[in-house]
């Protein structure tokens, strides 16, 4: 994958990645250049859009009268990227996407197709210190969907105020620049480097990070994120297995 330097993605399938930083940091890129990368390279991605943000070359679902069913069966059995269009927030969308991951869940195997999750805003959904039935499913995905073949990308502009039962499984990091105390705490306890040293996140470009990953952090640089033309609407009920 070219994500402005080079990362094998069969090296991340099933992994939990965290992507964190302040707005204007250039995570939002950095989530829509990965996701775009791992469709090319034939991952189907699941992106949960709270502000209706993303255009991928995937399908976007907006209508929450869905089977969800049949659109995790397209998803893991057809690979067909999907964005959750979650801009509504209401109880009839998070009933939608709880929905979604449990039939998700249940429909992926042990060692089965490698498919990911993606979280836009994911201190909304997994709050620190707050449980919800929506919550704990993303939980259980981000913790033990590994052997099922589901890798979770974890994007946050509030890094301090995720579960840190998930965030702190990730496995790969993307830290662009953050200011705020709490945040710089939470790259403290991430970051093998010296207290003082985690201060230097504050001096990163738009689109730099320190990208850690198996003991080894890098500084890098992000390209843009070019969006496609896309489709814009899945016929669900068109949609059928024998």
């Amino acid at each position: 994958m070219d994500l402005g330097f080079t990362l094998d993605s069969n090296e991340i399938a099933r992994k939990c990645i965290a992507i964190l930083g302040i707005r204007g940091s250039g995570k939002s890129n950095t989530a829509k250049v990965l996701a775009s990368e791992l469709i090319a390279d034939g991952y189907p991605v699941v992106i949960i859009d709270p502000d209706g943000e993303y255009e991928l070359n995937a399908i976007t679902i907006d209508n929450f009268d869905l089977d969800t069913d049949i659109l995790a069966k397209q998803i893991i059995y057809d690979g067909k990227s999907t964005i959750i269009d979650m801009n509504e927030w209401n109880n009839k969308a998070f009933n939608f996407l709880f929905n979604l991951l449990d039939s998700l869940w249940n429909k992926s195997k042990v060692g089965g197709k490698s498919f990911f999750i993606l979280l836009e805003e994911a201190h909304e959904f997994i709050p620190q210190n707050e449980k919800t039935r929506l919550s704990e499913e993303i939980t259980r995905i981000a913790l033990r969907g590994r052997k099922r073949g589901i890798g979770m990308i974890l994007v946050s502009q509030r890094s301090a105020k995720i579960n840190k039962d998930v965030l702190t499984q990730s496995e790969i990091y993307f830290l662009h620049k953050v200011v705020h105390p709490a945040d710089i705490k939470v790259y403290r306890e991430i970051l093998p480097w010296k207290a003082k040293d985690v201060e230097s996140v504050k001096s990163l470009e738009v689109g730099e990070a320190f990208f850690y990953v198996n003991g080894t952090v890098n500084k890098v640089k992000v390209k843009k994120y070019l969006a496609p033309i896309v489709p814009t609407s899945l016929n669900v009920d068109s949609y059928s297995y024998s």
